[in-house]
């Protein structure tokens, strides 16, 4: 797997992580450098953790599933992909997630921003183990999905202090994009193993 496939896995990966910073961002009154170091390290860290974890799983069971390993790894990616899909056609309910992003406070503490990294990094958990599927190495992979991550959930941060809460409506169009870019990778996977040829 070639690394401008692995920045964007991570990119897709890191869409929700970003949409929580920018909404969480966009309803306070003031954004500080300690709330856009703490998102994007808990965020960022989280992001990294998952795929190691879902490597270590899959390097477990890898010896009885090698066979069809490609199939397994294309097949989550898939799984994550139409996720993100169904994610982007779901209806909107803009005075909800207002709603939702005023309840977290205007300093929200550290367990439930755990909690938030935890949801919005489980998808890096099937990519890991689809890592461990194609005999891939998982520690640079799993360090630059977390630094892209931490990275772009700062961007997020910065760009809730000039935008509304309006602006992750636009969550939707990244949502497909990542989708369609973790679905061309898994093809690839298969492609690379010769199932289309």
């Amino acid at each position: 797997m070639q690394l401008i496939e692995i920045f964007g896995i991570a990119v897709a990966l890191s869409v929700d992580a970003m949409v929580v910073a920018l909404c969480w961002g966009a309803v306070q009154p003031k954004i500080k450098l300690s709330h856009v170091l703490k998102f994007s390290l808990v965020f960022g860290a989280f992001q990294a953790l998952m795929p190691a974890l879902g490597w270590l799983a899959g390097d477990a069971l890898y010896s009885l599933i090698n066979a069809w390993d490609h199939w397994v790894a294309f097949g989550l990616l898939f799984f994550v992909a139409v996720s993100m899909a169904r994610e982007a056609f779901e209806k909107d309910e803009p005075q909800e997630s207002e709603c939702e992003c005023r309840a977290m406070g205007s300093d929200i503490a550290w367990g439930k921003l755990a909690m938030l990294a935890v949801a919005t990094s489980l998808d890096a958990l099937a990519v890991g183990f689809s890592f461990a599927m194609i005999g891939m190495p998982i520690v640079m992979p799993a360090c630059l999905i977390g630094v892209v991550c931490a990275v772009l959930t700062a961007l997020a941060m910065a760009a809730a202090s000039v935008l509304s809460e309006k602006a992750a409506r636009h969550s939707k169009k990244l949502s497909l994009i990542g989708a369609a870019v973790l679905l061309m990778i898994g093809l690839n996977i298969l492609f690379e193993h010769g199932v289309f040829g």
